[in-house]
């Protein structure tokens, strides 16, 4: 009996690591979910970025400018959604910059830029500046 355990043709089994995987990676799931709910939702707050002084002079051409109600003007010519492209011509410009106030609702944002006779101009968002009035 003691020549047959010593036989060279007795094969060694592999130990099985698959067991110490999965336990590693259920204590790495168990931490990220105790160290993710530590924070509290309110903690956390993020200043959006308020350009303060911009000369419209300088941006870049056709400027469509969208005010918080939705009326638009097209480097200055007041326009409707409808008449856009056709003032904009039968040779679309590459890019449309778009100035939009912060108080535009999203719905019309996107009722604008997913129009389907602007789907052949790149629409480019620039944000409203934001006037600070000093107090005497």
């Amino acid at each position: 009996m003691r020549k047959a355990r010593l036989s060279p043709n007795h094969t060694r089994q592999r130990p099985d690591f698959s067991l110490a995987i999965v336990n590693i990676v259920l204590l790495l799931v168990f931490f990220f979910l105790i160290t993710g709910s530590l924070v509290q939702q309110g903690e956390t707050s993020v200043d959006l970025a308020a350009t303060t002084e911009l000369p419209l002079e300088r941006l870049p051409r056709p400027l469509l400018l969208v005010d918080a109600q939705g009326a638009m003007a097209l480097d200055g010519v007041a326009v409707t959604a409808d008449t856009l492209a056709g003032l904009l011509g039968p040779q679309m410009p590459e890019a449309l910059y778009l100035l939009a106030d912060k108080g535009l609702s999203a719905d019309l944002l996107m009722a604008l830029t997913t129009r389907p006779d602007l789907a052949a101009v790149s629409m480019r968002l620039i944000t409203l500046h934001e006037r600070r009035v000093a107090l005497p």
